[in-house]
């Protein structure tokens, strides 16, 4: 509410008054009205209309304050009074004018996602107006949260706020996400979703690679050629606002695993394998045996203690860590070796004196029995341990049999059969 002082020229009755003049004010305001001051003089002022414009204060002396209730034109009477009884009057017309009404609005939703911008404008023509950002355009973009009005004057100087507009821009969330795996054909890699929402948002995630589409916070892509590829992700909130990233990278060939052995060939007797890397593009290797054991080398040199088929893995890496790995079976041969006299003194002398077969791994049978008979067929000797032999105790001289049956360390079952000549 505004308060301005109007000073009124005072002429006496004696003197030809001017003409009235008009002034412009608004309805709302307050307005102090004054004449010179006239020591002695007394003041009486009039309002015409005191429905427009009612005398607040100050009435009888040179000083009062109008209140401007309504619009419309009323007339403002001052008479003086001074000590010598002279009486002067002087009066002028107030035109007091509505305020202007002043709309605004907003072209667009007042709702939107950070980023996005919406224009809010002055729906009439003022004389001239400011917006609460500082502004004094008929219109503005708005980007930000809050609320926007403008204040406008207009050709009667009058001023008016329009209505408020409150924005809600919604923050935007922001998309990103990182690659776990190995850039290598064939091989599984990871894409995971660490994009940034607003807290409490829901979202929705779609994933772009090259012709295929997928969702969810973790997907596992593989490719079948080396080259040069990109992923996009696009993130949109439950709020409708989105963002993307986009990331490049590059999928290599992996190395190529091959090797051979020698010799080919091979048994307990001889257990000694040489293995020749002939694998292509390679950094590192390493070798399983497949018994247990393993080696770094490039070309190692191993030994097999037992026979057996042995899978032989062979991995390698490259200088971008994709791997390739071949396997290929080796097949080590049981020497099945048995030495069985046929001549046994059993005498005391310390030589020759027991009788039993000897042979290469004897413990590793799986089963085993040694018997002898007699010329009549009849059982002399049985036993079931590699480490017991035959003392001839209580048997005369003469030819005996004896029947060897063995399950060697592979499960083949194996039978011997032969004469022994006893001699004391």
């Amino acid at each position: 509410m505004r308060s301005y002082i109007f000073l009124i020229s005072f002429f006496l009755l004696t003197l030809q008054l001017k003409s009235q003049s008009t002034i412009n004010l608004c309805k709302g305001d307050i307005h102090n009205f004054s004449v010179p001051f006239t020591n002695g003089s007394v003041y009486n002022w009039q309002i015409q209309n005191p429905l427009i414009a009612n005398i607040s204060s100050g009435n009888g002396t040179e000083h009062i304050t109008l209140d401007l209730n309504n619009s419309g034109v009323v007339q403002l009477l001052v008479e003086e009074i001074d000590l010598n009884g002279c009486v002067g009057y002087d009066s002028i017309l107030i035109h007091v004018h509505d305020l202007p009404e002043a709309n605004i609005s907003v072209l667009g939703s007042s709702s939107f996602c950070e980023g996005d911008s919406v224009q809010i404008k002055l729906e009439n023509d003022f004389t001239y107006n400011i917006w609460n950002n500082g502004l004094s355009t008929p219109f503005i973009y708005a980007d930000t949260s809050g609320f926007f009005f403008t204040t406008v004057i207009d050709s009667n100087g009058c001023s008016n706020t329009s209505n408020s507009i409150y924005i809600n821009v919604e923050p935007k969330p922001l998309a990103d996400y990182f690659i776990v795996g190995d850039y290598c054909v064939n091989t599984p890699i990871q894409f995971i979703n660490t994009s940034a929402v607003n807290s409490g948002a829901n979202s929705t995630l779609i994933w772009y690679f090259d012709n295929k589409i997928r969702s969810g916070d973790t997907v596992i892509q593989f490719y079948n050629t080396a080259g040069t590829y990109s992923t996009e992700l696009l993130i949109i909130s439950d709020l409708g606002c989105s963002d993307t990233v986009n990331k490049t990278f590059t999928i290599f060939n992996n190395p190529v695993a091959s090797f051979t052995f020698h010799p080919t060939e091979i048994s307990i007797l001889n257990p000694n394998v040489n293995f020749i890397n002939t694998s292509v593009d390679l950094i590192s290797s390493f070798w399983d045996f497949g018994d247990s054991t393993i080696s770094l080398l490039d070309n190692p040199t191993h030994e097999f203690d037992n026979p057996g088929a042995y899978d032989v893995l062979l991995t390698v890496s490259d200088i971008n860590q994709c791997v390739d790995s071949v396997v290929h079976k080796v097949m080590v041969y049981y020497d099945y070796i048995l030495y069985i006299p046929n001549t046994f003194t059993p005498n005391n002398d310390g030589e020759n004196d027991l009788f039993g077969p000897k042979g290469l791994r004897m413990n590793k049978y799986m089963n085993y029995q040694f018997i002898i008979y007699n010329r009549w067929g009849e059982e002399v000797f049985f036993t079931e341990d590699v480490s017991d032999n035959w003392s001839g105790e209580g048997s005369q001289d003469g030819v005996y049999n004896w029947v060897v049956i063995i399950t060697d360390e592979l499960g083949r079952v194996r039978k011997e059969v032969g004469e022994i000549m006893l001699i004391r």
